[in-house]
């Protein structure tokens, strides 16, 4: 039996602009409940480049292992059952979940339920278990055929959204009237200006949302209809000094959050900081006078399992996911990119930062 070619794209740890393709194969002959998953497509955006950023810190190297001093980026997407030796997997069976970029992916199913399997290899134990679980397409409340592509593009930043507005909203937005997204135009804060929003409208709320942007996102965010209010990086001292803010902050931009934390002063209610899409100036010279509250999503969403229940969190996150990807939908335009030059490519124009937030970029590696 002629071995399976697999390829996976790998960087240097210690110099991420250092991204290649490397191939590799698999046996058909798999260890009892193994499962060889073949990668159809999945999403690459800014949020993955976070991964990439504190790779070490927060564990994200840890799930796909790969050759000494590289790693290998984690990302999210669809791929079908090539070959199982699990009894309750089926070959040709689609699921969606957290995926290396790669062409397959080997996993060792532990149970199996209808919805899921939990991937319970040896070098994941221990990890969170958001990013152990792969959905059965059929059972997943926020699946679509029609929109594959957004539900990789979207699906996981949705979810930390929602948790970071459910958070925010059931600490009463610390007081604040002023929501302050920066990197308006991210897809992390465009889902999270969205249920912000439709909160303010359901509930009738005097909370206003200010997105914060590059000068030539504006018209982007503007379009989308979400934000009160978009300003420019350049204009932060315009932000009224006297009422409380909340501030998410996806860019990790030290000198942003320099100005922000020195103009509002006491009046930043709560300083969250969730992504690192302008990660090239993590550092400056100023001393920040707080270092802010990092955002973990397993642990709001543990939380929420806990006090709502599975079953009913993923009703409440489908409800909304449904109306934001329709309203989404007209906005975004998706380029496929096929193959390894295609996403040596792509990796380098995402790490340079050069983002037209009007796109999604979907990937099939291929065998």
């Amino acid at each position: 039996m002629l071995p399976i070619k697999a390829k996976n794209f790998v960087v240097e740890l210690n110099n991420l602009s250092a991204g290649k393709t490397v191939e590799t194969s698999y046996s058909e002959n798999l260890q009892p409940h193994q499962v060889l998953l073949k990668i159809d497509q999945f999403a690459f955006t800014s949020n993955n480049i976070t991964y990439a950023i504190v790779g070490d810190k927060m564990g994200y190297w840890k799930f796909f292992p790969t050759q000494e001093r590289h790693g290998i980026i984690p990302v999210w997407g669809f791929a079908d059952v090539a070959v199982s030796n699990h009894p309750d997997i089926l070959p040709g069976q689609r699921f969606y979940g957290y995926y290396p970029m790669s062409s397959h992916l080997l996993v060792t199913a532990g149970k199996v339920a209808p919805h899921s399997f939990i991937d319970v290899s040896t070098h994941r134990q221990g990890l969170a278990p958001v990013y152990n679980s792969y959905v059965n397409i059929t059972q997943d409340l926020l699946y679509h055929p029609q929109k594959e592509a957004l539900h990789s593009l979207y699906a996981p930043l949705f979810q930390t959204s929602f948790l970071i507005e459910d958070l925010v909203a059931d600490q009463a937005f610390f007081g604040a009237t002023h929501i302050v997204l920066t990197s308006a135009s991210s897809k992390t804060a465009q889902a999270l200006a969205f249920l912000l929003a439709l909160r303010k409208k359901q509930e009738n709320l005097s909370i206003h949302i200010v997105g914060l942007t590059s000068a030539k996102n504006t018209d982007f965010v503007q379009q989308l209809g979400w934000y009160d209010q978009v300003l420019t990086y350049g204009q932060i001292t315009t932000l009224n000094p006297q009422q409380k803010h909340v501030v998410v902050d996806f860019t990790g931009n030290h000198q942003t959050q320099y100005q922000l934390q020195t103009h509002l002063q006491q009046q930043l209610a709560y300083n969250c900081l969730v992504g690192l899409t302008d990660w090239q100036h993590l550092q400056g010279a100023q001393t920040l006078p707080q270092p802010g509250e990092f955002f973990f999503a397993p642990t709001q969403m543990q939380k929420r399992v806990k006090d709502w229940g599975l079953d009913e969190l993923k009703k409440r996150v489908a409800k909304v996911w449904h109306q934001f990807t329709t309203e989404v939908q007209p906005a975004i335009v998706v380029d496929k990119h096929q193959g390894s030059q295609a996403l040596e490519q792509l990796y380098q124009h995402m790490l340079s930062g050069q983002v037209d937030p009007q796109k999604g970029h979907t990937v099939s590696l291929g065998g």
